[in-house]
């Protein structure tokens, strides 16, 4: 079961292990979105329309999947989206409903499934997390905050599920060529006095998503995870420079991986 699955990084996970065999349920908010995909991904996927922000939906969505496949083996957390502006002036509002989705709707898909894994002694939970969990993005703190809170989730979770055969890993992505950024929440005043700095590093996350690889590079690293028998905690992925920094990181003190942070988005 994939939350978010009608597109990006969801869709091409949902695609890939489809055609590695797996019955894979992918959840959209809207079914109407699944009659814009392409018929041969659609026949592919089953697709139950979820709300992660939603407590009923989720139960009514777990609850459909379970009646139709019997049990949920895989649960794959990616529904999430990013948002955009300095920390003044981000409107909270804003920022609690993106941690509805990125880190709390992930908790509630994994409540509504954990019964009937914890049960049956086997089970894999994957969270998408992302590299921003681990190097905050100026102007996207509150994405890198929520995404370390999935971080931080997927940790205490792989440590109280291990007495019950439930696995628990995180993916953590690169920047990757989906629609992220234009699904982007902006919270910048129109007289901001951070808008010169925030227009350069705007710029820079939009030259880095243009240069970057595919969401298949997600899939593939996903099917990787699911075909091990006991798969290590936390997998980078994305391109050479994403897998590497998070032992590059270990080296670094955090006074000069924050002036290193500000000069690649150009604020330093």
């Amino acid at each position: 079961m994939i939350t978010g699955a009608s597109s990006g990084i969801g869709a091409a996970i949902a695609e890939c292990l489809a055609d590695q065999g797996f019955r894979v349920w992918g959840t959209t908010r809207s079914l109407a979105k699944v009659a814009d995909l392409p018929k041969s991904f659609s026949e592919k996927v089953s697709f139950i329309e979820l709300d992660v922000t939603d407590e009923q939906s989720v139960a009514k969505g777990v609850a459909d999947c379970l009646k139709q496949a019997g049990k949920i083996d895989i649960l794959i957390n990616n529904a999430g989206y990013g948002v955009f502006g300095s920390v003044e002036e981000f409107p909270v509002e804003k920022a609690v409903t993106l941690f509805e989705t990125n880190y709390f709707g992930a908790l509630r898909m994994i409540q509504a499934v954990l019964p009937q894994m914890r049960a049956s002694g086997e089970g894999l939970i994957i969270n998408i997390t992302s590299l921003a969990g681990k190097f905050v993005i100026p102007f996207q703190v509150h994405y890198s905050a929520s995404k370390y809170a999935l971080e931080a989730l997927t940790e205490g979770l792989r440590q109280e599920l291990r007495p019950f055969g439930v696995k628990v890993v995180a993916v953590a992505p690169g920047d990757i060529k989906t629609n992220f950024n234009k699904m982007t929440d902006f919270g910048c005043r129109a007289d901001s006095p951070y808008q010169r700095w925030a227009d350069v590093c705007w710029r820079v996350i939009e030259e880095n998503l243009e240069k970057s690889p595919p969401p298949e590079v997600i899939a593939r690293k996903v099917w990787q995870i699911v075909r091990k028998k006991n798969p290590r905690g936390s997998h980078p992925a994305g391109d050479f420079i994403s897998t590497k920094l998070p032992f590059i990181n270990r080296f670094l003190p955090a006074s000069l991986r924050e002036k290193l942070t500000r000069m690649f988005y150009g604020i330093n």
